[in-house]
């Protein structure tokens, strides 16, 4: 064969690979983070018992890296769930960095990760929930969410007389329980002299065992906002 003929030959020889080979990665860029991002709803819904799977989104940066299977984190959403024992607004998971193996899990036809997927928690749960748990081992009758406090209502038998009273008081995350620690009483919104407020505050402390997680979900930390509240914590091992 003359150099004229072969030179053509495997120039389009080439060509055609090099067009598989673009083909095969636009493929993998088009359909991976759909395929990651729906096992992971996959894994959390059958993981919390949901209804339906959680919003996924992922993020890979730079874009391409996506086709070595390397994420630069992600967010999972999940609306009005329960969670932990818990009737949640919102449950979001910041995903940490990580990595799949690409060609194994086209090959096997699941995702398989490097390593277990985790990241950062925040559960975020209504007044009228966290109202509902205090009521359940205590006398509280309602909660009134703040910034930076919380309002706990309540009745006091005063010389035969049912009297309304509210205490301030804030709320902690301690040993997976959510604790509320009463401080100051009110009444018709005069505060009260503490030797009178010690009998009061009987009975409007709650605990609340936060429990039901799903195994690697650890509470730190809780926040109050106007009218709800924060939990903030870490989930290991979505995946993994």
């Amino acid at each position: 064969m003359s150099r004229g003929s072969f030179f053509p030959v495997a120039g389009a020889a080439f060509s055609a690979g090099l067009l598989a080979v673009v083909v095969v990665f636009a493929g993998v860029y088009t359909f991976l983070p759909g395929v990651v991002g729906g096992v992971v709803a996959r894994s959390v819904q059958d993981w919390l018992n949901l209804q339906r799977p959680p919003e996924v989104r992922l993020r890979s940066d730079p874009p391409p890296a996506m086709l070595l299977g390397e994420f630069s984190g992600g967010r999972v959403v999940m609306e009005g769930a329960e969670f932990g024992g818990l009737r949640t607004r919102r449950v979001e998971v910041m995903l940490e960095p990580f990595e799949v193996r690409v060609l194994r899990s086209l090959r096997e036809g699941e995702l398989v990760p490097e390593g277990p997927i985790s990241g950062d928690l925040r559960v975020v749960v209504s007044e009228e929930e966290i109202s509902r748990v205090a009521r359940l081992d205590s006398r509280v009758s309602r909660v009134d969410v703040r910034p930076g406090g919380v309002f706990v209502g309540s009745d006091v038998d005063i010389l035969g007389n049912e009297l309304p009273f509210a205490v301030r008081g804030g709320l902690s995350v301690r040993e997976g329980r959510l604790v509320f620690t009463p401080g100051s009483v009110y009444i018709a919104g005069a505060p009260l002299p503490q030797r009178v407020s010690r009998r009061m505050l009987e009975g409007v402390r709650f605990v609340y065992r936060l429990e039901g997680f799903p195994e690697g979900t650890e509470i730190t930390g809780v926040r109050t906002l106007d009218g709800r509240i924060l939990l903030t914590g870490r989930i290991e091992g979505i995946l993994g």
